[in-house]
Formats: C-alpha cells, sequence, structure tokens
C-alpha cells in the first residue's frame, strides 16, 4: 500500500524563511489561502482550524508541507497533527520533488523552487523562467521537456533594505516598496527605487541568458509576496501568480499518490 493514500481535499503549506502559506488544494484549484508570520506559532491554529473547517465531510484529507525552514517546518507539522489528525508529508523527505531534476546536488536545493517551477510547467506546458521574490529571490529554468534545469538566487527586497542599513553609518532602515521615479531625490526614495529596480534589472538580464542558453526567450512568470510590486516595474513578465509554491506543493502529493501523472 501507497505511504502517499489519494485525497481530495489537501491542505498545503510553503514554510519559507519569513512567512508560512497555507490554503487548501482540491479538485486542480487552490482555496482558502492564508499567510502567516513564521515568527508567531500562537496565530498558525486560527488559520490551520479555518481551512480544515471549509473541507466537505465527505472528502479525503491529506495534508503536504513544503519547507526550506526545518524548525518551524516541523513545529508546523506537529500542530496540523494535533489540531487535524492529519500526520503532513514534506515535499524532499516524504514526497518526490514534483519534476524531474538537473541539479547536480538535490540535497542543496530547496523544495520551494522546484514546487514553483512544477506549478508554473503545468500551467503552460513549456519552457519557462519562474522568478520567486521572498526573503531571498530565485530565478529559475524549466526546460521545454519539464526539466528544472537550476537557476540563480540573490537578496530579496527586504535582506537588500536590511543590508544597506547593517553594513552603512547612516542608511537608514526601510520597507520596500514601489518607487514614484527611477531618480530618488530622498535619500528614503533612492533606496527605494534602488533595491527596487536591481530586482527589475537582475531578473532581466537572468532570463535572458536563459534565453541564450535556450534559444528562445521563455515565459516568465512572478511569484512570492513581492510579486505584483515588482511586476509592476517590469514589462517583460508573462503572468503574476502569488501562490505558486502552494499549487506545486498539491501536485507533488497528488504525484506521490498516483493520481496525477
Amino acid at each position: 500500500m501507497s505511504s502517499t493514500p489519494p485525497a481530495t481535499a489537501i491542505l498545503v503549506a510553503d514554510v519559507g524563511n519569513t512567512r508560512i502559506g497555507l490554503g487548501l488544494w482540491t479538485g486542480d484549484q487552490l482555496l482558502h489561502v492564508h499567510r502567516v508570520d513564521g515568527a508567531r506559532p500562537a496565530h498558525w491554529p486560527a488559520v490551520i482550524e479555518s481551512i480544515w473547517s471549509e473541507i466537505e465531510p465527505a472528502a479525503t484529507r491529506a495534508a503536504a508541507i513544503c519547507s526550506v525552514h526545518p524548525e518551524r517546518g516541523r513545529a508546523l507539522a506537529d500542530k496540523i497533527l494535533e489540531l487535524c489528525g492529519v500526520e503532513p508529508q514534506f515535499v524532499g523527505p516524504d514526497l518526490p520533488l514534483p519534476l524531474k531534476v538537473a541539479y547536480q546536488n538535490t540535497t542543496e536545493l530547496g523544495p520551494d523552487r522546484v514546487c514553483a517551477a512544477a506549478a508554473a510547467f503545468a500551467r503552460h506546458g513549456a519552457a519557462c523562467a519562474v522568478a520567486s521574490l521572498g526573503t531571498a529571490t530565485t530565478v529559475d529554468f524549466v526546460d521545454d521537456q519539464g526539466c528544472f534545469q537550476g537557476g540563480t538566487i540573490l537578496p530579496g527586497l527586504d535582506m537588500s533594505c536590511e543590508a544597506l542599513h547593517t553594513f552603512t553609518a547612516r542608511l537608514p532602515r526601510i520597507q520596500p516598496l514601489t518607487p514614484q521615479s527611477p531618480i530618488g531625490q530622498t535619500t528614503f526614495d533612492a533606496i527605494a527605487a534602488g533595491v527596487a529596480y536591481a530586482q527589475v534589472g537582475a531578473i532581466r538580464e537572468i532570463v535572458e541568458r536563459f534565453a541564450g542558453v535556450a534559444n528562445a526567450w521563455p515565459q516568465l512568470i512572478l511569484t512570492g509576496g513581492a510579486a505584483e510590486p515588482i511586476a509592476e516595474l517590469a514589462d517583460f513578465v508573462d503572468q503574476v501568480m502569488p501562490d505558486l509554491c502552494l499549487i506545486g506543493t498539491g501536485l507533488a502529493y497528488e504525484r506521490a499518490a498516483g493520481t496525477r501523472e
């Protein structure tokens, strides 16, 4: 008997370094998405119970977690087991990665990158690039055969703001925001413009280099907490899908259960 039984309703979680995303994957739809502060576990139970209560009584239930923060991922799994009576399975240790992977050492590869890429490829069915803008920004490439080839990792918006403040004597700590102009006329505005346009420029350059390797410009999908404000500044983005990792986590569970190719 498979250790991953088929389920019609899957509580999915994306445990990042800052936030935790939770939602319900059912019938090829992601529903009831919530985000909580990863550093505040007291806020988790209400969200878990709210999502779990949305599942139809007749549904077969499961839980799946994609985590890049081992301690918080385990703590979340324990809380889900306590509240819902279901032992969550982790992408990577329990559930195979939902795409073929060309990465040289998969133990170093964040499962969130592959889950996001799997969801993007499932949507487009062709070569694509996925830029995930969270604590770090990753830009990854999936080829036409649906193989995760790898990509790049760079500091995210908030990390960039923190670094400018920490490693200088006078620059203030600001919260990232969409700049009104690329020409900052205050120090605050100059930092906001610098970190935002640095992300735009990096993503453009990286995807252009992917295209040079693939001999074609791939579809570019942005995901993560900062996806929408960065997309406003980048006219070369094809689509914004904030919840790719949660969708990919649902796909990983279904493939492990044998209910999806």
